[in-house]
């Protein structure tokens, strides 16, 4: 008996009783970032699903071989990988907590998280080479150039961070962020909104030319090329507004939340979101600006098969009633150089 006492007093000490509601509760708490992160790509990596289908449904062989759409369909394409990527780490977080994710994919997802972006964002240059003349081009594109290197320099500082705290044993990914100097966010998020507010001022000025400018109103004319020209007025709007205006104030949202020391993961899923803004508004772009031209040229065709059937009659007369106006067409139109407006007839 004195032995079993012994024993039982030397032994392990009784278990202490822990309430499940903690333990739930702090599972919870752990969890609420890979969630969140979970619903945000999932929503947001879905539309780029049919962004992608509609790229190549509106373009056509020789727009294919542009670089802003071959640019656009690498983006998208990273941007999908990204989503499986990030959702293949926040699901096993969760269902897996205490298995360790190997280095070599978090080096992946890290190259894909840091460059696309920036990757993106190169679009944007292209779109400012359309619009502006060739020889304007380099002293407007050094600025931008200049703090593109810059932004890669802080992005090659940050992926080195990154794998020097994960070699470490920093844990997961969140406790690697939080472990970033704030510094590092700060110059990262100035960086590009220097780079895209430049852009986006050149871009919305030379808008503003065409629009208001007096050159501008003396092209545009009445009839289908002053429709035309408007039309191109519309699009190159849409292309500002998506592309420039909507990731911009999310980067203001971002460096707002840095100074007011807002938790490394809440702002961090704020920057997900405007990477997915970025490839989604620079691909809509694309997507808008194909719509156009697809109903231009629908439209043209149509006019070129009403000409040509027009013209197969020879020297018989087709009639078109216009606004109550009869026009005759004759296969000699172009001798004439004008079209007979005839007054409306009884042809009963």
């Amino acid at each position: 008996m004195s032995t079993s006492s012994s024993s039982t007093a030397t032994g392990a000490p009784a278990p202490v009783a822990v309430d499940p509601q903690v333990i739930i509760e702090t599972f919870a708490l752990a969890i609420r970032p890979a969630v969140a992160f979970i619903l945000i790509t999932t929503i947001l990596g879905t539309i780029l699903i049919p962004l992608l289908i509609l790229l190549f449904a509106l373009s056509t062989p020789q727009t294919r071989r542009r670089p802003v759409f071959i640019l656009n369909v690498i983006a998208v394409s990273l941007g999908l990988i990204t989503t499986g990527i990030s959702l293949h780490f926040q699901i096993l977080g969760i269902l897996l907590p205490f298995k360790p994710i190997s280095i070599a994919e978090n080096l992946v997802y890290l190259f894909l998280d840091v460059w696309l972006p920036w990757f993106s964002e190169a679009v944007l240059l292209l779109r400012l080479a359309v619009v502006f003349s060739a020889h304007r081009l380099p002293q407007l594109l050094a600025f931008p150039i200049i703090v593109k290197a810059g932004r890669m320099a802080v992005n090659i500082l940050f992926c080195v961070t990154w794998i020097r705290l994960l070699v470490a044993g920093a844990g997961s990914q969140y406790a690697v962020l939080t472990q970033f100097p704030a510094s590092l966010y700060k110059a990262a998020f100035f960086l590009e909104l220097a780079d895209n507010s430049y852009v986006s001022f050149l871009f919305l000025w030379k808008l503003y030319q065409h629009r208001f400018g007096g050159v501008a109103k003396k092209r545009v004319q009445t009839g289908s090329k002053g429709s035309s020209y408007a039309s191109k007025l519309q699009t190159l709007f849409w292309i500002a507004s998506t592309n420039f205006i909507f990731p911009l104030i999310l980067i203001l949202i971002e460096i707002v939340m840095v100074f007011a020391g807002t938790a490394t993961v809440t702002f961090s899923g704020v920057d997900t979101v405007k990477t997915y803004v970025t490839i989604i508004s620079v691909t809509f772009a694309t997507v808008w600006s194909a719509t156009s031209s697809f109903k231009e040229a629908i439209a043209q065709q149509s006019t070129t098969n009403s000409l040509s059937a027009s013209s197969s009659f020879g020297n018989v007369p087709v009639a078109v009633h216009l606004g109550g106006v009869m026009v005759t067409k004759t296969s000699d139109l172009e001798s004439m150089g004008s079209v007979e407006e005839r007054k409306p007839r009884n042809n009963f």
